[in-house]
């Protein structure tokens, strides 16, 4: 019976990407690759693709400052969370309390802006479809 090696620790791996193995590090990167993609997918649609490669850069060039304190996993998505942050922030004029408003809310895209607009233009038609006495207590 032949048992597959074991693939290293993210521990493991870090330490060797820090000592210069690229190799190691482009292995940390595919082994988080995905959920970076749908924590961002799920928060930012379009924009996405943008906020992984800053993530990932942003991850690149502070490698060396991470103390290693919690999971390498923690480490990356306190990055992609602050790019996300600094993404909608950047959008917004007004400041943003990101601890009570959904991405949903956030998301001012024009797709997202027509979406809104059609559905306002459905509810209002069925609106108009009730008796009067009803569309004032909606409205």
């Amino acid at each position: 019976m032949s048992h597959e090696p074991e693939s290293p620790s993210d521990t493991d791996l870090l330490a060797a990407w820090r000592a210069g193995d690229r190799a190691a590090g482009q292995e940390l990167f595919a082994r988080y690759y995905e959920a970076v993609e749908r924590f961002f997918l799920n928060k930012a649609g379009d924009a996405s693709v943008d906020l992984i490669q800053q993530t990932f850069l942003a991850c690149v060039e502070g490698v060396q400052g991470y103390r290693g304190e919690g999971s390498f996993r923690s480490y990356l998505f306190s990055i992609a969370y602050r790019q996300l942050c600094r993404y909608y922030r950047d959008r917004n004029r007004e400041p943003v309390d990101f601890a009570s408003v959904s991405a949903c809310a956030l998301d001012l895209s024009l797709s997202r802006q027509m979406v809104e607009r059609e559905e306002l233009r459905l509810f209002m038609s069925g609106l108009r479809t009730i008796p009067l006495e009803l569309q004032v207590v909606l409205e």
